[in-house]
């Protein structure tokens, strides 16, 4: 098989087009739900401590890499990194319905995202390993295996014992219930959350976090107990998806990336003791053999990562960062979806070129913990920013990709720098015009893309890496893409305005709109930032209560 081919074929197949949506089912199968959470019946839990009173800290601290203090490796402090990362956020209630809102945002609310901790030192037994896997419904650590002390060198090589890994997963079948074959794209777009979600929480108790290049997604599987068959019902399978390493030193003592295992290494994980069974999400499953197939064809193999760190960046020109008053953790914890906008209120100049900015790569939260160089580019339609002319603007992330971009772009496009803004920011304009309704009609009508003060697709470079890296490349485009997105999610709640991930949008039409001809350049992914409208028919209840953390959960077999 063809993995360029297979992926070039979905990519091309889940694309929305004016005259047809991408495949689903055509309906909510609600009887088939999937269930909200993955628990595993029968395996031991610690339950992480809630409500812990912690001193407030500057939002802007969050992008100032070493400008916290290191925090010890210990229960309390993991009970940190995962409440401001991937835990509940709320409960919502609309008539009888009720659901769960987490930190990490996710495509449909569905959250496909698992994930696994790797440590020594939770035990009392140091010479004991451990595997946890996260549960966001009780804030608790399930416990999936145990292994033999060698285990730590094979992984782990010279790192301090203080050092853990995190392990991101998708549970597919959670997304294809409701979008069918574009549900490949919003898993990775989810996995891209939940990466920035973890850098940003990291970096809240002073700790690093990268990326692992040099696991395959073969050898991540059975890390993570994934390539457990007897453990999982077989169309809600985890998808192995990224490995993370960190860690809560900064004395230069450790490495920046972990070796690839090997054979005997994984055969010893594979024998570890293993626990509990997965719980099961659904009764019955649609079968989606494309997301199957390109599934297979972006698997990572051994040893595929970049071996050279990114490409040297130039140092941005300065914007205002500060938001004085901001307290990061309350920033993050109260990140919403919006569902719609006022379509009236404008924001400053200043505030627009902020949010922008933070979006830039560079060597600090989240964009340090990634090893390739930038690869997506914002297209932005600004509707209501002062002292901005409305018009379809771009951000180059990537100032090597600009004569690139221009290149395969109209040849009519300005490429104007704006008056005011400090010399070097990557921010041009390409041509002035009320872009209220191609924001909407191509972000497949929705009011929400015309209603706030700009929305953007994402413009990933896309058929030189692919084919440079390798197919399983691709998912790592909208990984960036969902950092990206969980960057301004935090922006917007910090100018006390609100913002949403648009996944529905028209693919080639904004192609067209460029006056892009091939696959050098894709849409991603749209966003868009506003002034929220309240739904006075929701009610809204804590994500945790100190009597009952488990109401979604069914009674154990």
């Amino acid at each position: 098989m063809n993995f360029s081919t297979t992926v070039e074929a979905y990519h091309q197949r889940s694309k929305h087009r004016f005259d047809r949506y991408a495949a689903t089912l055509g309906y909510l199968d609600w009887a088939n739900q999937p269930h909200p959470f993955r628990y595993y019946e029968r395996a031991s839990s610690t339950r992480l401590e809630l409500n812990r009173e912690l001193p407030p800290i500057e939002y802007d601290q969050i992008y100032r890499p070493d400008s916290l203090p290191p925090a010890p490796l210990n229960l309390e402090i993991l009970s940190d990194f995962f409440f401001y990362s991937l835990a509940l956020s709320a409960w919502k209630q609309a008539g009888e319905k009720r659901w769960a809102l987490r930190v990490n945002p996710s495509s449909g609310n569905l959250h496909p995202t698992e994930a696994y901790l790797f440590l020594s030192a939770l035990s009392p037994d140091e010479a004991s390993l451990e595997l946890y896997h996260y549960v966001s419904e009780s804030h608790a650590l399930e416990l999936r295996a145990t292994f033999p002390h060698e285990v730590w060198q094979g992984v782990m090589g010279h790192q301090p014992r203080t050092s853990f890994l995190v392990g991101l997963s998708s549970i597919i079948w959670r997304e294809a219930w409701k979008y069918g074959e574009r549900a490949f794209r919003y898993c990775q777009h989810d996995i891209g959350h939940a990466i920035a979600a973890l850098r940003i929480s990291a970096a809240l108790c002073g700790w690093q976090l990268t990326l692992v290049p040099t696991w395959s997604t073969e050898d991540l599987a059975s890390l993570l107990g994934l390539d457990r068959k007897q453990d999982f019902i077989s169309e809600e399978h985890e998808e192995p998806e990224v490995l993370a390493l960190i860690t809560t030193t900064t004395d230069g003592t450790h490495s920046p990336s972990l070796s690839s295992p090997s054979k005997e290494l994984i055969q010893k994980i594979q024998s570890a003791d293993w626990y509990g069974r997965a719980n099961r999400l659904s009764q019955e499953h649609a079968p989606w053999p494309v997301i199957d197939e390109v599934t297979m064809a972006t698997k990572k193999p051994w040893q595929a990562g970049p071996t050279t760190p990114p490409h040297a960046l130039p140092d941005w020109p300065p914007v205002s960062l500060l938001r004085p008053g901001c307290d990061a953790r309350n920033i993050i914890y109260q990140r919403r979806s919006c569902l719609g906008l006022d379509g009236a209120s404008r924001t400053s100049r200043d505030d627009f070129l902020r949010m922008l900015h933070c979006t830039l790569p560079g060597p600090h939260p989240p964009w340090d913990a990634l090893y390739w160089p930038p690869m997506i580019h914002l297209v932005v339609f600004v509707h209501r920013v002062d002292d901005v002319a409305p018009g379809l603007y771009i951000l180059v992330r990537n100032p090597q990709k600009k004569d690139l971009l221009r290149e395969a772009m109209r040849d009519t496009f300005m490429w104007e720098t704006l008056p005011g803004v400090p010399e070097g920011f990557p921010l041009f304009l390409l041509t002035t015009a009320d872009c209220r309704e191609t924001a909407q009609a191509v972000s497949c009508h929705q009011d929400i893309a015309a209603d706030g003060f700009f929305s953007l697709g994402m413009l990933a470079d896309f058929a030189e890496p692919i084919r440079h890296y390798g197919p399983w490349f691709y998912r790592n485009l909208f990984w960036e893409a969902g950092m990206i997105g969980q960057v301004l999610y935090l922006e917007a709640e910090a100018a006390g305005a609100r913002s949403t991930g648009i996944g529905c949008y028209f693919d080639d039409p904004v192609h067209q709109i460029l006056g892009l001809a091939d696959s050098q350049f894709q849409d991603l992914y749209h966003f868009t930032v506003g002034v929220h409208v309240e739904d006075a028919r929701l009610q809204s209840w804590p994500a945790y209560s100190s009597t009952d953390h488990h109401k979604m959960r069914p009674p154990a077999p």
